[in-house]
């Protein structure tokens, strides 16, 4: 017989078993969610709720749709937002000094969630915040799993994803906030911190594979980052000049002999027939990339770089594709 009610302590127990599974001590605590959009509406909507009478909030855009659907809300209840692209943010102190006294949070992204790039400001304007007593909220879509959160600042909270079903909040030590409605929700112990075990292992950072790999396709492929920038090395990023990374990839797989479904967890790419959308990028990534880039775009992890075979199936494959596409009379 099913009985329409959920046991709050449920979540109250997961939270516990996931602080002691991450290994985080006190003061730390963690909060389990469904997904990262999930948690970052239910820590800032709840923060908002919780301090109604600070009516001023910070958005560093251009870094991840996480927050996006979150602005016309408070532009609607007469918020000060104070937005600035991640490209202007040249001098983090002034930016910070001019956020109203009542300022209530910050929201901001280490990280890229499709190139893995980071950002340097990151920890400067982290650590501006909580001197100012101003919520600091981290979004982090892979650098969590290379730099453990062992410390954290005490106004600050990391949003941490995990699965596009699992997203893990880690709570400084002054973040004070009720939940909306998570713990309301049906959670399976045993399943949650199985799947938050393995989203992370596997995870591998490799710097000399993905620059000698990304350095040696320079004749057909672009690299998407130059040296000089910051990013996480646990992916190679190339855009393919004339093509279609969907059906580059379509086509390794094939003469590696191995699955769409294994091919694609090690191989992703931007492009819009791959995800049968053409806006799921273009309205929250600065600089925008052009649509030959989201076009050719393959993002390749360690895993299939280290296959022996990977390489040379690459390049095999451009060179069909290319003349596939050329018109002969």
């Amino acid at each position: 017989m099913y009985i329409d009610v959920v046991r709050p302590e449920t979540w109250d127990e997961l939270n516990d078993s996931l602080k002691t599974q991450m290994g985080l001590l006190d003061p730390l605590r963690a909060r389990a969610f469904k997904g990262l959009a999930h948690a970052v509406f239910e820590i800032a909507q709840g923060t908002a709720q919780f301090l109604a009478h600070k009516k001023a909030i910070g958005f560093i855009k251009g870094q991840t749709p996480a927050f996006e659907n979150l602005l016309p809300y408070y532009y609607k209840e007469t918020y000060e937002v104070n937005v600035l692209s991640h490209l202007q943010l040249q001098d983090v102190k002034t930016w910070a000094d001019g956020l109203k006294k009542e300022t209530n949070f910050v929201v901001f992204s280490e990280d890229h969630p499709v190139t893995g790039e980071t950002y340097p400001f990151v920890d400067e304007l982290d650590k501006i915040l909580n001197e100012k007593r101003i919520y600091s909220f981290r979004i982090s879509h892979f650098r969590h799993f290379h730099e453990s959160t062992q410390s954290l600042r005490p106004y600050s909270v990391r949003l941490c994803s995990y699965t596009g079903n699992l997203a893990i909040a880690i709570l400084g030590e002054r973040f004070r906030c009720p939940p909306l409605m998570v713990q309301n929700m049906e959670w399976n112990h045993a399943d949650v911190l199985q799947e938050a075990l393995l989203a992370s292992e596997g995870r591998k950072l490799n710097p000399s594979l993905i620059s000698s790999f990304e350095s040696s396709f320079q004749d057909i492929a672009k690299p998407y980052f130059t040296s000089e920038q910051p990013r996480l090395y646990d992916r190679a990023v190339l855009v393919f000049k004339d093509t279609s990374a969907e059906a580059l990839a379509e086509k390794v797989f094939t003469k590696l002999g191995i699955s769409i479904e294994e091919g694609w967890s090690q191989m992703d790419s931007t492009n819009m027939c791959h995800w049968s959308g053409v806006k799921m990028f273009s309205h929250w990534w600065e600089p925008t990339p052009s649509t030959e880039t989201l076009r050719g775009m393959l993002i390749m992890s360690p895993t299939i770089l280290e296959n022996p075979q990977f390489a040379q199936a690459l390049r095999e494959s451009y060179q069909e594709l290319l003349e596939e596409q050329t018109w002969t009379v």
